[in-house]
């Protein structure tokens, strides 16, 4: 796993002077970074033959979830019901819920928006609870394109049936006797943000295509001839290459990326295209205090284990020093700063651990472009946690 060291390069775009005066702690994000990761990963969809599902629960962004349809991804993934409604709304035709719903009355609105704007509607079940919750949505909310996924659980451990069991076959022949159209299969191998190094990585690939197609073919001679194969996270379709036989892939972080994926080495710092801008508020003999601390970062040092030792990078843009950020109380970081002082009133630049996260703390984002043109952009679907 790489590691991250105060004095190691910050990258091309760490130095770039920040937007206008504005009150901090905010969230910048490099336009020409998150233009780049968002191609890549299309043109990684196309080489390999699947379709891209992009997660939005990443960006929450109306405006970046239509910029990766322009690029060719087929519709979205979103975390919960609400958010997909926000996504609805906002003018994506295609959404994906990959989250396990085992009461009708969480998919009402998610299911009336489907249907009011004509909305393709995916939703996944991991049991018998989910497919008579979702048989009920469906028949409440009266005509709906709407496919099911059988949730696989391929190492992680959070949510979905065994790939050697007879879970797939149970929920497939119950989907197909509550009138319920069967799609696919669809798991997450999220424990690779776990792997020490890139080679653990592309075993956890392998082993989610031996275990998704071995499943996918005792299904269809079992009588379900049409089983799509659907994967996603970030590490596992950046860190190895895309096996043969998925049909779609729905990566989240790439979009943004993190330090997460940098330890990883799935990029550099110089793909990094989230940063938080904060100021430093106070300085002490072992501490420069800055003005984002857990509310602004969370307190997330990586998911699903990938063991950071802190809560993020800090770059001095004026003086090129770099520091660890040791410690935060809910609006304070703390940065030991080894007699290098900041100024108090300096401004620095944070890269977080998990960006996913600290989406999901702000309303807005600034989007920085290369001309030094900037843009205020709404994080739609923050707070959208039902």
């Amino acid at each position: 796993m790489n590691q991250l060291k105060a004095g190691s390069p910050a990258g091309e775009g760490s130095e770039r002077p920040f937007y206008d005066d504005r009150l901090t702690p905010y969230i910048e994000i490099d336009a020409q970074r998150l233009e780049r990761n968002l191609q890549q990963m299309q043109r990684r969809a196309l080489v390999g033959g699947v379709q891209l599902r992009p997660h939005a629960k990443t960006h929450k962004s109306v405006a970046l979830a239509r910029r990766q349809i322009e690029l060719g991804a087929v519709g979205i993934t979103v975390s919960k019901p609400s958010e997909g409604v926000v996504f609805i709304e906002g003018g994506v035709r295609d959404v994906l819920l990959a989250y396990p719903v085992v009461r009708a009355e969480t998919l009402r609105e998610l299911f009336a928006a489907a249907m009011r704007t004509g909305t393709r509607l995916g939703v996944i079940v991991a049991g018998l609870e989910g497919v008579a919750a979702v048989a009920k949505a469906a028949v409440d909310s009266g005509s709906l394109d709407l496919s099911v996924w059988i949730k696989v659980d391929v190492g992680l451990g959070r949510v979905g049936v065994s790939p050697e069991g007879e879970g797939a076959l149970q929920l497939a022949q119950a989907l197909r006797l509550g009138g319920l159209r069967f799609a696919g299969l669809l798991s997450h191998a999220g424990h690779a943000y776990g792997a020490q190094n890139l080679q653990q990585v592309a075993q956890i690939v392998q082993d989610e295509a031996t275990r998704m197609l071995g499943l996918q073919q005792r299904l269809q001679k079992a009588g379900f001839p049409e089983c799509r194969v659907s994967v996603g996270s970030t590490p596992s379709i950046l860190g190895a290459p895309l096996p043969q036989g998925f049909d779609e892939i729905r990566p989240g972080n790439y979009s943004l990326l993190d330090l997460a994926a940098v330890r990883l080495g799935l990029c550099t710092l110089d793909d990094v295209a989230l940063t938080l801008v904060a100021r430093v508020v106070a300085v002490n003999d072992r501490y420069a205090i800055v003005d984002a601390g857990s509310k602004a970062l969370s307190s997330d040092k990586g998911p699903h284990g990938t063991g950071a030792a802190d809560f993020g990078l800090a770059v001095n843009t004026l003086s090129g020093a770099q520091y660890r950020i040791e410690k935060l109380s809910e609006e304070h970081g703390f940065i030991p700063h080894c007699g290098n002082k900041p100024e108090v009133g300096s401004i620095l630049r944070l890269f977080p651990n998990h960006s996913c996260a600290v989406m999901a703390s702000f309303n807005h984002f600034v989007l920085r472009n290369n001309d030094g043109a900037a843009d205020i952009m709404n994080i739609d679907a923050r707070g959208q946690f039902l």
